[in-house]
């Protein structure tokens, strides 16, 4: 449960800042291409960052590493409401641990540290499956709060109370989880190393995904906006729906889980989902695309909670978030120069961006069902 607070009170701000910060750094740089390329610049120094708190939660506790990355964030939060200029916010975006933005980014179950944490609570790959739904449901709660908040308040005071729930969110998970831990004299590299070849293949997986999500994610409000004419508000709206059906779907993950396994369940999710953004540009009418868009998102719940599920359980002792960090660094490799090209494509051919990031998506499921085995 303190886990899944954390999440809550974290991803209010994410929320917030998927539906905002692009459309914000539209207006700061001129073009959505250029706005594009800052996601991109964040998203590059994120990947260092993110690797930097999973081994440093590997050896002084899971807990606490998840504090510092949160401490992190909130002086994010400071530096997007202290300045205006697009390349400051992108740094800040970077150190604060933020590579996307989008409905992904308020998914609790895909970050490395909190599943380590879930993964020392539970005993199998179902229970954990199902621990990780759980964080699922509450941290996305939180992102549906924060991206409603956008027809309230405007980004710099927003900021400011983010980074009071984003704190707190860091007391929260010290004092909870953070008192008991240890520092282990581990080398998390080397207990990377072990799995070399199960992170690889997934790797390989993650990484083709990862073009399409940088694709169909990274600037999701901006698409919507430009190709669909949809206001902020309705955007706000949109992303709520979608990220409920996500979170709902997330808690029977483990079901399909139990009956399909880590690996089938997860492949399955990805033909789906890439086929369902494949025909988004088809649905203009708002119901109509709300209704495929929460179909998308049910599917993305219940694979992407397989998938964490998955790399978690493969971890060897000593790199339990080390792991899915770096098995995961090729989809942010992939998704980062994607935002750049994203902005490219809404301003070039916006009806062929959604199908391409389509195809990728559903290629990544091949990929995992044929190289992929079970875990525990």
């Amino acid at each position: 449960m303190a886990i899944g607070l954390e999440r809550f009170l974290r991803n209010l701000a994410m929320g917030y800042l998927a539906v905002v910060v692009p459309l914000y750094l539209k207006e700061l740089t001129g073009s959505a291409l250029a706005a594009g390329l800052v996601v991109t610049a964040a998203g590059l120094i994120s990947l260092g960052t993110s690797i930097l708190y999973a081994a440093l939660g590997d050896v002084i506790g899971h807990a606490r590493g998840l504090a510092v990355s949160e401490v992190a964030f909130a002086s994010a939060l400071v530096a997007i409401a202290a300045y205006r200029n697009p390349w400051a916010v992108g740094i800040a975006l970077g150190i604060g641990g933020v590579g996307m933005l989008g409905p992904g980014s308020t998914r609790g179950s895909f970050v490395p540290l909190i599943m380590a944490l879930v993964r020392r609570h539970t005993s199998n790959a179902v229970e954990r499956t199902r621990d990780l739904g759980i964080v699922n449901l509450l941290s996305t709660a939180g992102g549906i709060a924060g991206s409603l908040l956008v027809a309230f308040t405007a980004l710099r005071e927003a900021s400011l109370f983010f980074v009071l729930s984003v704190s707190t969110a860091a007391a929260l998970i010290l004092l909870s989880l953070g008192r008991g831990e240890t520092v282990r004299r581990a080398n998390p590299f080397r207990a990377v190393k072990k799995r070399g070849a199960t992170v690889l293949a997934y790797s390989l997986s993650q990484l083709v995904a990862g073009v399409g999500i940088g694709l169909s994610n990274s600037l999701l409000s901006l698409w919507m906006n430009t190709y669909l004419g949809m206001g902020p508000a309705l955007i706000a709206v949109i992303y709520a729906i979608g990220n409920a059906a996500f979170s709902l779907s997330a808690l029977f993950a483990h079901v399909f889980v139990r009956l399909l396994g880590l690996v089938k369940a997860s492949a399955a999710s990805r033909f789906a989902s890439g086929a369902l953004l494949a025909v988004l540009p088809l649905i203009p009418h708002p119901a109509a695309f709300a209704a495929i868009y929460a179909l998308y998102n049910a599917m993305v719940g219940i694979g992407g909670t397989a998938r964490s599920s998955y790399i978690s359980g493969a971890a060897a002792e000593g790199g339990e978030a080390t792991t899915p960090a770096l098995a995961s660094i090729s989809m942010r490799m992939a998704a980062t120069p994607s935002a750049a090209a994203a902005g490219y494509l809404i301003e070039a051919g916006p009806a062929l961006l959604m199908p391409i990031a389509g195809a990728f998506v559903a290629a990544a499921g091949y990929i995992f069902l044929r190289y992929l085995r079970e875990v525990d």
